[in-house]
């Protein structure tokens, strides 16, 4: 496991399209620096505070169809170029490399969730002062949950991913499903308890009532998903 692990490391570091990406989330985030805050939005919440940009930021769902579309991409390209193949001859278990993806982009994906809402946070910052003021120990808890919510996540569309077994058949599906369904379910499911609690949907508040059934639900959901992707790759047949 920690050979695969270092492995996926080597490959986040080179991975292109993580670049990419942050660029462009820096880029958009720059640019709402540049315009600044609606006054409209600001007549509608009162007076606004960096942890109002936290809270907005940790939160929220608008990259996913990256986040799909990078863990398709992270994924499917071992199966395109036969590196899952090589993985297993060389006596690696197929549990163990699906495990190993999990972690790699989890981490992906952590990376640009966090630092899409700290990019937030600052723009929240610059327009209404930079201080602190909100923050507490249950903001820490809140981020641990969202992780969890992050690698249910993940587990849902490595299995996509792994049932696809192509890198550009998974970026179709991937892509679509999180743009697509996503947006679906946030319009009609909007205010449901199981959707806003499930890892589509990552937690609202710092309050308990929204971090026990989010943490219970993404554990849950991570196991039965690890489980599925696990004895879909052990029965499929990766050798050509």
């Amino acid at each position: 496991m920690l050979n695969l692990l270092r492995i996926e490391r080597k490959k986040i570091i080179r991975f292109i399209p993580l670049y990419v990406c942050l660029a462009v989330i820096f880029l958009i985030f720059l640019d709402w620096a540049e315009k600044g805050i609606t006054d409209t939005y600001i007549d509608m919440h009162g007076s606004l505070t960096m942890y109002d940009g936290f809270k907005e930021g940790i939160q929220d769902c608008s990259f996913s169809f990256m986040y799909g579309m990078l863990i398709a991409w992270f994924v499917g390209i071992d199966f395109t170029n036969r590196t899952i193949h090589k993985a297993i001859v060389t006596g690696n278990s197929r549990w163990k490399i699906v495990v190993a993806k999990l972690i790699s982009t989890s981490v992906v994906v952590m990376i640009l969730h966090f630092v899409s809402a700290i990019l937030e946070m600052l723009v929240y910052g610059k327009q209404f002062g930079f201080t602190f003021d909100g923050f507490s120990v249950k903001d820490v808890v809140w981020a641990g949950v969202i992780i969890l919510q992050l690698i249910a996540y993940n587990a849902f569309y490595e299995m996509i991913t792994v049932i696809c077994g192509n890198v550009y058949i998974a970026l179709f599906a991937c892509i679509t499903t999180a743009a697509l369904a996503g947006n679906l379910l946030r319009n009609y499911l909007g205010g449901n308890f199981i959707y806003e609690h499930s890892f589509f949907c990552l937690a609202k508040s710092s309050s308990a009532s929204d971090l026990i059934p989010c943490a219970v639900c993404a554990i849950i959901a991570t196991a039965l998903l690890v489980a599925a992707s696990c004895f879909i790759f052990r029965n499929k047949d990766v050798a050509n």
